[in-house]
C-alpha cells in the first residue's frame, strides 16, 4: 500500500469513467484529488474508506459529471483501493481505513497521518464521509457531536441521526472540534437509490450559500448506548435451530431502528454463552442490557438496535450492531 496519501490538483483525465474496482489501477493508491468550484472553503468528501462500499464514489461520479465546476470546491479522498479493486471491505492485512484516524499502527498509521498533515493549512467547510449499510438499514446519519451545524448536516441528509462517541478512530471523529462533520449511511450496496441519495445530498449541501439550518423538529435522533460484539472464539448463527451453532441469533435485519420491548428474544444459547456489549468507555455492560432466562437471552430494556447485521464477515470485521435510545435535539445526553 502507499503509506503516503497521493495529492492531485486536478481531477485525472477518464477518472470518473473507473469503476471502484478499476481505481487503484488509475490513481495507484489512496488519492486526495482537489476540485476548484464556485464558493470557498472547500467541502471535504471522502468516499472508499471499505472497499466494498462503492455507492458513494458512484454519487460523486455522478456529481462531476454532471457539474465539472462545482457550486463549492471539493477536496475528494478516494480511500482503500486496494480492498475496492478485490471487491472487499479490507484486504487481510489491512486495518479497517475508518478505524485509523487516531491510535493507528504501521502503514495505516501513516496514511492517516499524511492526510490530516495535507489538510493542515485548509479550512474546510465541512466533512462528509459516505458510506453503505452492511444491514437492511433506512438512510440515516452518524455523529460525534450535537452542535447545530452537526445537525444540520445530517438533518438535510434524512430524518434519523445516531450520536456515536465509539469508535473514537472514525474519520469523521477526527474532526471533531475542527469543523462540523457528519457520516452518512447510504444503505446497501447495489441499489442505486443509495448513490442517487448521495448525488442529491452533496448538490444541496455545495448549492448552499453556507452551512444547512438545524431544522430538528423533523429529526428522529438516537445516542448509542452500546457495541455489541462476537466473540473471537465463539461460533454463531442466525434463525436456526439451538445447536445449530454455540449462539443462535434470533433478529433479523428488519429490527434496525426499532424498539425491541422488555424481555424480546434476542439470541439462544445452551452453553451459557453470549454476545458482549460494550459501553462507550469501553466497560463490559452486557448485562445491564440482557437478561439470560434458561437459554433464551432476552432484553432487560427497551433498546433500538441499528447496524444490525447477518452478513457474517461483517460481524468478524467490525460488529453485530449497535444499541440505541432516543434522545431529545439540544438536549445535553450522558457520555457527551
Amino acid at each position: 500500500m502507499t503509506v503516503e496519501v497521493r495529492i492531485l490538483e486536478a481531477l485525472p483525465e477518464g477518472l470518473l469513467e473507473c469503476d471502484a474496482t478499476e481505481l487503484e489501477a488509475s490513481l495507484g493508491g489512496p488519492s486526495m484529488v482537489h476540485i476548484p468550484g464556485r464558493q470557498e472553503p472547500p467541502l471535504f468528501v471522502s468516499v472508499l474508506l471499505h472497499g466494498n462500499e462503492t455507492s458513494g464514489w458512484n454519487g460523486v461520479r455522478k456529481l462531476l459529471a454532471k457539474h465539472p465546476v462545482p457550486a463549492r470546491s471539493l477536496i475528494l479522498f478516494i480511500g482503500n483501493v486496494a480492498a475496492a479493486a478485490a471487491g472487499v471491505r479490507k484486504l487481510p492485512h489491512q486495518q479497517d481505513f475508518n478505524r485509523i484516524w487516531r491510535e493507528a499502527s504501521g502503514d495505516e498509521a501513516a496514511l492517516s497521518a499524511s492526510v490530516m498533515d495535507a489538510l493542515g493549512g485548509y479550512s474546510l467547510h465541512a466533512v462528509v464521509d459516505l458510506h453503505n449499510n452492511t444491514g437492511m438499514n433506512p438512510h440515516y446519519s452518524l455523529l460525534s457531536e450535537l452542535d447545530p451545524e452537526c445537525l444540520g448536516l445530517a438533518g438535510l441528509f434524512s430524518d434519523k441521526a445516531v450520536y456515536v462517541v465509539e469508535p473514537s478512530t472514525t474519520l469523521a471523529r477526527a474532526f471533531r472540534g475542527r469543523c462540523p462533520a457528519v457520516t452518512l449511511e447510504l444503505g446497501p450496496v447495489g441499489d442505486p437509490g443509495c448513490e442517487e441519495h448521495a448525488l442529491s445530498y452533496l448538490e444541496k449541501l455545495l448549492a448552499l450559500p453556507g452551512l444547512p439550518a438545524p431544522d430538528t423538529a423533523p429529526l428522529a435522533l438516537y445516542r448509542s448506548l452500546g457495541r455489541v460484539y462476537v466473540p473471537d472464539e465463539v461460533d454463531f448463527s442466525f434463525g436456526g435451530a439451538p445447536g445449530d451453532s454455540s449462539l443462535v441469533f434470533a433478529c433479523t435485519e428488519a429490527v434496525n431502528f426499532r424498539e425491541l420491548p422488555v424481555g424480546s428474544l434476542f439470541a439462544v444459547s445452551a452453553e451459557g454463552i453470549a454476545p458482549r456489549v460494550d459501553s462507550p468507555d469501553h466497560a463490559d455492560v452486557t448485562w445491564h442490557y440482557l437478561h439470560r432466562e434458561g437459554n433464551h437471552i432476552v432484553t432487560r430494556r427497551p433498546l433500538v438496535p441499528a447496524m444490525y447485521t447477518m452478513d457474517p464477515a461483517a460481524v468478524r470485521h467490525d460488529c453485530l450492531c449497535y444499541f440505541m435510545e432516543r434522545i431529545t435535539p439540544g438536549a445535553a445526553p450522558a457520555g457527551a
